[in-house]
């Protein structure tokens, strides 16, 4: 007779929970240390490995052999490790790498989730109060980091992608600006799937003037424009779709609301607004938006928001909520508005 799996007993189940960061600092080495850019399609050895990575034989055997048992890398029989699916996020230069997301996450962000008490028990931002400066400047000020960010960024837009296109109808767009768009990546997808359409990236000119070289190599010149501005004083006028990806919800009310008027102000009678963001359920109940509201209190002071508050906050900024529609991924919804 087969023994009933049982679930853990509260106590254990609580350790998985608390000591859950462990496996997320080991996946950040293995970033760090590129080991699956090194890796690739191939295998190698460990003492090649080590070689590779600078790094002491014995506790990279450590860690391979902790991030293996996950299905991070596989160790062969003949001892040599190998990309798994899970490990091959983390290479450089695949569709939906990950690995600047745990380059960012788990670097500059880490010690901000460190101080969540902070943001608990005042209201204020804890990175903020432990870099000494918003996220953006520190990003303005760490070029490297900020870049990385964006690298960050651009891999979950191709997540994104494989959500919205199959869940939105762009076919009766004909011009669609992307408002924050940084590099493009969202907006060139988008471009791709549906060839009649001309779109503008907009975003801060230190970001624009990657994305102009990324229109160049993709040859989408002759369709979309990258075009430098602050989404806090005005926006290219008259597009017949406004796109803000993870925008809003790196803002307070107040600000939101400013961004939102903006757009009020460059739509059309005709025009859309699409907000792809996180739309929490009116209860508890378990959703991935509900941690990712955490991190906007830790990190930006920004908030998830359910479908009522983006109706207030729309209804505040002169616009409407014309349809919330689900994607594929509980993480991402479109937030349809019209002017009011």
């Amino acid at each position: 007779m087969n023994a009933t799996h049982q679930a853990p007993p509260p106590p254990a189940q609580m350790m998985q929970m608390i000591t859950g960061f462990w496996t997320s600092c080991c996946i950040y080495t293995a970033a760090k240390l590129e080991i699956a850019d090194h890796l690739g399609d191939s295998t190698l050895s460990l003492a090649a490995l080590a070689e590779k990575t600078r790094t002491h034989v014995p506790s990279l055997y450590r860690l391979m052999r902790a991030l293996s048992s996950v299905g991070i890398f596989q160790q062969l029989d003949n001892g040599d490790y190998s990309n798994t699916t899970l490990s091959s996020t983390l290479q450089s230069n695949v569709k939906g790498s990950m690995k600047a997301m745990a380059l960012t996450q788990l670097g500059d962000h880490y010690n901000a989730w460190g101080q969540l008490s902070y943001s608990v028990k005042t209201g204020g931002i804890a990175f903020d109060f432990v870099e000494g400066m918003p996220v953006w400047q520190y990003y303005e000020a760490h070029p490297e980091e900020g870049r990385i960010f964006m690298q960050a960024m651009n891999g979950l837009s191709g997540a994104v992608l494989a959500n919205i296109i199959p869940a939105y109808d762009f076919s009766s767009l004909h011009s669609i600006v992307d408002v924050g768009g940084g590099i493009g990546t969202l907006m060139m997808g988008i471009l791709d799937a549906f060839p009649h359409l001309n779109g503008i990236i907009f975003d801060e000119e230190y970001v624009i003037e990657q994305a102009r070289v990324k229109v160049q190599e993709r040859g989408l010149a002759d369709r979309c424009t990258a075009v430098a501005g602050s989404f806090f004083e005005t926006l290219p006028a008259g597009a017949d779709a406004y796109m803000m990806k993870m925008i809003v919800h790196d803002w307070d009310d107040e600000q939101s609301i400013r961004i939102l008027q903006n757009c009020h102000r460059a739509m059309a009678p005709h025009s859309k607004l699409l907000i792809i963001e996180s739309v929490l359920p009116s209860t508890s109940a378990p959703h991935p938006g509900l941690f990712m509201d955490i991190n906007m209190m830790t990190m930006t002071g920004g908030r998830e928001r359910t479908e009522a508050e983006f109706a207030d906050l729309l209804q505040k900024a002169g616009l409407k909520l014309n349809a919330v529609i689900p994607t594929h991924s509980p993480m991402f919804s479109i937030v349809e508005a019209v002017r009011a």
